[in-house]
């Protein structure tokens, strides 16, 4: 009961003092206008922000890319003077270095000057990110800096779908020049196929013919070896025949010498032989005149019969060396006719050959001539593949697989999409079952029906299926272009068979040379060899022709000397039958007579064969002549024939040197055109797979669909975020109300404390003396959120539980009086510390920031802070329209009601004043 005694003093002296009166009146309007003042406006902090000044500064200078002129900077100037979302000052670098000195700006945007060029880079080897500079300053104000980073990111965020828009524009016009590209390459790699398919028949034709014909080369290199040989055994025999041919020779001028002088001396003897036939005619007519003759020609007799007799044996020699040397001049004869035959064989067989080697010469030639630009172009066709490589490797392989990795972020987006959907229809579902009473909101029912449209929508298996075709098909052509692709697969080999070739070729080249060379000396010394068999031949015709005269002459001097040694030895037999009866004669002269007819026909007959002995003579001189002209001819030829023979030798070394090299270059030849053939070979292989993965790839390519301007909006920002709110704000006021109302409540309960003395009386129990200031205190704080309610409603502030936001103002003002209780009841002091336990809550409470968003420490007191509790409760009765939330948050501050009120209690229970109970102003401060 004394509890209400001096609750019914307390407000009685208040009423009493009008001037105390007038200060709790105009206590309890505190929180009221305060209140008032902040949750009036209905305008937010980003209603205005066009006139926040932002300068933007462009320096960009453009690019061109495929002949196309780009500027990302004055295209991105465009669309910020389209909007209106910030203050937008377009003005040059040192305006803007110069506004952000002058704090006239908050912030400052620049373009750099190649920023479109890093925009073209995207598909470089070394490509570089655009930069958008910009400088904020944060000093003029923070929320201000927070408003221009946000909208920083949003110009990033079109910028950047902007910028991915023309990538992929541009990407699928590319796409589709490398689908004609590929189907232009297709048909040159199919043309290519069916010409390295000919190169490969006609490297195999060249092999199967320089194989072929190896063996011809073979025998023809043995065969000049050969040749070499036997043209050097002819040359030595020749040589050692060649003193023989010089003493025949020599011989056969001595004979003829012999012959000579014989035959002058029977011509010089030719008178006395008449005079010895006249003289014997006369003989009858004088003996003495014979004797005188006879013995003036007794030496005569005796020198003719001693040269007789020197006739008789001469004849026999020369009869038998004529006689021993005709074997050996008709094997000489058959010998030079044999020979004839075989350089006339050789001759016909050197020239059927000419011409073979003349053209083999001459195809050497045209090889050696044609392969640099064969070597150029097989180079040439190495440089364009291996720039393919490289291009297909660092530009298409890189761009495909970015495709391939876009859609798949599509589709694993679009799926998640379809799964939170589902998953926000199934929760609104639940809800709905949880809380049948929604059915009746047509707003709540609209947002169910359109989650379920949506979600109906994402995971449409038609969609899915597009998807899954949309990243099957970059998938395919990734891999196609991948590392391992066919396309690249084909490229690689072919680029290997390609680089074969080239060896091939470049190995062909270097031996070109020496095979030309090689048979142009082998044509050069095959025509030498024709022309010196050719003249071979013609000396061993003459010779054969020679030794034919040779050997028939042989045969007539023979047989002459036959005769003439008959004749010599019928001579000398009558010279001696003449020296005889010259001495008969001489020793009996008168047996001359009787021997006259004798001797008269033996004269005669030595007449005649005086005759004919010379006449013989006459035919052996001339016989010898011609044996002596025709071994010198012999002599002459022989020398001409050795040195024919020499030269022939010079020649088939000559040829047989050739031959060898040509043996040795037609292996290496052969040796080429496989490696040649083995290289064409894998070129048409490789070609035939390029042709193929061309053909696919130009498909695949020409069956993509080209898109349209929402395909290309889709590539560059493929999700569309759909928000919706729930228990949304209104103004941004009703988002500060909970924050407002709490510092207004606990604000005024605070200044009222001051016009109220805490200190207990002496004649008053501790219990009594808390319960009437407390239920004083809690009058009043009730009041004070009364007044604060209304002007709450009368503002129309958005309040979702208007009955349960009017009890937990109430409420909180009854718990925020136990708190001030206590701090009152410290004095002086006290009302110091409430002041800072105010200060305290202000930044960790909800107030300016989600408590989940404060440092853990900072979690942790504001668990323990009264405010946090009151914020949460007025958001739960004013925007959330959570009872239940409202009484968790009610039930804890109960708590604090209940401690504070005891901490209150336990104060004035220790402390007391000075003063008694009966005094006027024992509960109020004047």
């Amino acid at each position: 009961m004394k509890v209400f005694s001096l609750f019914k003093a307390e407000m009685a002296g208040l009423a009493a003092k009008k001037g105390l009166l007038i200060s709790v009146i105009i206590t309890l309007l505190v929180p009221v206008v305060y209140g008032g003042i902040l949750l009036s406006p209905r305008w937010g902090p980003y209603d205005n922000l066009s006139n926040l000044p932002v300068a933007v500064v462009n320096n960009d200078q453009g690019a061109d890319t495929d002949g196309e002129a780009i500027n990302a900077g004055k295209d991105l100037v465009a669309d910020l003077e389209k909007g209106k979302d910030l203050g937008w000052k377009f003005v040059d670098s040192d305006e803007a270095k110069s506004g952000l000195k002058s704090l006239k700006y908050y912030m400052v945007i620049e373009i750099p000057k190649d920023f479109s060029k890093k925009v073209t880079t995207v598909l470089s080897t070394d490509p570089q990110k655009p930069e958008l500079k910009y400088v904020q300053n944060e000093g003029l104000n923070f929320m201000a800096a927070q408003v221009t980073k946000s909208a920083t990111a949003q110009i990033r965020e079109k910028l950047a779908d902007r910028i991915t828009e023309k990538y992929v524009n541009n990407m699928f016009v590319s796409l589709k020049d490398v689908s004609d590209g590929f189907q232009t390459a297709a048909d040159g790699s199919s043309k290519l196929n069916g010409g390295t398919s000919d190169l490969q028949k006609g490297t195999g034709t060249l092999l199967e013919s320089l194989t072929n014909k190896s063996g011809d080369i073979s025998r023809l290199a043995a065969g000049a070896k050969e040749l070499e040989k036997g043209t050097g055994q002819m040359f030595q025999s020749l040589s050692g025949k060649q003193n023989d041919i010089t003493k025949l020779a020599n011989g056969s001028a001595q004979v003829n010498n012999g012959l000579g002088q014989m035959l002058q001396s029977l011509t010089g003897k030719q008178g006395d032989i008449k005079k010895l036939a006249d003289g014997t005619s006369d003989l009858e007519k004088g003996t003495r005149q014979m004797l005188q003759s006879l013995t003036a020609k007794q030496g005569d007799i005796k020198r003719l019969a001693s040269g007789s007799k020197d006739l008789k044996n001469g004849t026999n020699t020369l009869l038998a060396s004529l006689k021993e040397g005709s074997g050996d001049i008709a094997k000489l004869a058959a010998g030079s006719e044999a020979a004839n035959e075989g350089t006339g064989l050789l001759l016909d067989t050197l020239k059927q050959k000419q011409q073979g080697v003349a053209e083999l010469a001459a195809g050497a030639k045209v090889l050696s001539e044609k392969m640099p630009a064969l070597k150029d172009g097989t180079a040439g066709v190495l440089g364009g593949l291996k720039n393919m490589q490289n291009k297909v490797n660092t530009e298409l392989q890189p761009g495909t697989q970015q495709v391939a990795g876009g859609v798949v972020k599509v589709a694993e987006n679009a799926q998640a999409l379809g799964a939170g959907l589902q998953g926000l229809s199934s929760a609104l579902n639940s809800y709905l079952e949880a809380h049948p009473d929604l059915k009746n909101d047509p707003n709540f029912m609209k947002i169910v029906g359109t989650g379920q449209v949506l979600s109906q929508k994402a995971n449409d298996p038609e969609n899915a299926k597009l998807l899954g075709a949309l990243k099957d098909g970059s998938a395919n052509i990734a891999s196609a272009f991948g590392k391992d692709g066919a396309v690249t697969a084909g490229l690689d080999k072919l680029v290997a068979g390609q680089t074969l070739i080239d060896n091939g070729v470049g190995e062909l080249n270097q031996k070109a040379p020496q095979l030309k060379d090689g048979t142009e000396q082998v044509a050069t010394g095959w025509n030498t060899m024709v022309t010196k068999v050719g003249d071979l031949h013609a000396g061993t015709a003459q010779i054969a022709a020679g030794n034919q005269t040779v050997n028939k002459g042989w045969s007539s001097m023979t047989d002459g000397v036959m005769k003439l040694d008959s004749g010599a030895g019928l001579l000398s037999a009558g010279n001696a039958s003449v020296n005889n009866g010259w001495q008969v004669l001489k020793g009996a002269t008168t047996q001359i007579h009787d021997g006259q007819v004798q001797v008269r026909d033996g004269n005669a007959d030595v007449n005649k064969g005086w005759h004919k002995l010379t006449d013989g003579t006459t035919k052996l001189y001339a016989g010898s002549g011609q044996v002596s002209d025709g071994n010198a001819d012999v002599d002459k030829g022989w020398k001409d024939l050795t040195s024919g023979a020499n030269k022939i030798h010079s020649g088939t070394m000559q040829v047989s040197d050739g031959n060898a090299t040509v043996e040795k270059g037609w292996g290496d030849l052969t040796s080429g055109v496989t490696r040649l053939n083995d290289g064409a070979q894998k070129l048409n292989d490789g070609s035939a797979e390029l042709a193929s993965g061309l053909k696919d790839g130009a498909a695949k390519t020409s069956s993509l669909k080209t898109p349209d301007q929402k395909n290309f909006n889709m590539f560059a920002s493929p999700v569309k975020l759909k928000s919706d709110k729930v228990f949304k704000y209104p103004h941004y006021r009703d988002s500060t109300a909970p924050y407002v109302l709490t510092l207004a409540l606990f604000a005024g309960i605070l200044i009222m404390s001051m016009f109220m003395n805490f200190k207990r009386p002496e004649d008053v129990s501790a219990a009594a003396w808390f319960g009437a200031k407390f239920m004083n205190l809690s009058v009043l704080a009730i009041a004070q959120a009364l007044l604060l309610s209304i002007v709450v409603l009368v503002l129309a502030v958005n309040v979702e539980n208007p009955a349960g936001f009017v009890l937990f103002a109430i409420f909180v003002s009854i718990v925020f009086s136990a708190i001030v209780s206590f701090f009152a009841a410290l004095g002086v002091i006290g009302r110091f510390l409430g002041l800072a336990f105010v200060v305290l809550q202000l930044s960790i409470t909800g107030a300016n920031l989600p408590i989940d968003m404060l440092p853990a420490n900072m979690r942790t007191l504001s668990e323990f802070l009264p405010f946090r509790y009151s914020i949460a409760g007025f958001k739960s009765v004013l925007s959330l329209d959570a009872p239940g939330t409202a009484l968790f948050n009610a039930s804890v501050l109960f708590i604090y009601l209940a401690v504070f009120a005891l901490l209150a209690f336990a104060v004035m229970l220790i402390s007391s004043g000075s003063y008694k109970s009966q005094d006027d102003t024992a509960g109020l401060r004047a």
